[in-house]
């Protein structure tokens, strides 16, 4: 059965430090099938290509009654996290953008719920622009097309 695409854009009035978008975190999310779908509980979630798994914080956990699966080690910008608790969620982006079951690790240490790494982002296409200083950022599930800013200059003349 073909996957059905969702995708959706996040719009700014200016130049964003940080990618933060709203997600819906439970400990299942099912939308489309016939199971029962509890939304779970809103939280703001960071975008970090840094971080190989996404992560949670205590707040999320406590929120939600997650109980712990083990431990997992996560690679981020500061180095590697070892031994982090085990949690596992789903998440609801905007355009109803759905992550079943996923694994995350316990976020310690910031003002943020919930941290969407490269085991979200590598499912779909993922974009950021800049163009007349306003950020946009736009995922997609799943992904079909390769971005390639340097040819699509060169067939312009941008190099000659």
């Amino acid at each position: 059965m073909p996957v059905e695409r969702r995708s959706f854009t996040v719009k700014s009035s200016g130049i964003l430090r940080q990618l933060v978008s709203p997600c819906f975190v439970a400990e299942t999310i099912t939308i489309d099938g016939a199971s029962p779908r509890p939304l779970g509980r809103r939280f703001r979630s960071l975008w970090d290509t840094g971080a190989t798994i996404s992560m949670v914080s205590q707040r999320v956990v406590e929120e939600l009654g997650l109980p712990v699966e083990g431990q997992v080690n996560v690679r981020h910008a500061g180095g590697v996290a070892k031994g982090l608790p085990l949690y596992y969620v789903g998440l609801l982006l905007y355009n109803n953008v759905q992550i079943e079951r996923i694994r995350v690790g316990l976020l310690a240490g910031q003002d943020i719920d919930v941290i969407l790494g490269m085991d979200i982002i590598n499912r779909g296409d993922f974009a950021i622009s800049n163009k007349n200083g306003s950020t946009s950022f736009s995922f997609r599930i799943p992904s079909v097309e390769d971005f390639d800013f340097a040819s699509a200059d060169s067939e312009r003349g941008a190099y000659d």
